[in-house]
């Protein structure tokens, strides 16, 4: 029978620890796969990225891939 649930854990000293209650039988194997976390969550990366310039082409004309000079509009 294969039961699923996530946990987090830290990785310390060779041996990881869970953040949570886990409840478990002494001695129960288990499976884990890991999936590290990054340091910063994904929506303050975005705002970093955003207030720090990174998309400041997309409002700068010289950038545009078309200007009214390119053909007929679509």
């Amino acid at each position: 029978m294969s039961k699923h649930q996530a946990i987090e854990a830290v990785f310390e000293d060779g041996v990881f620890r869970p953040l949570a209650e886990v409840k478990l039988p002494e001695h129960q194997r288990v499976s884990i796969v890991i999936t590290v976390q990054d340091d910063l969550p994904a929506q303050l990366l975005a705002m970093v990225a955003e207030n720090g310039g990174s998309f400041a082409f997309l409002t700068a004309h010289a950038e545009d891939l078309y200007s009214p000079d390119d053909g007929e509009a679509v």
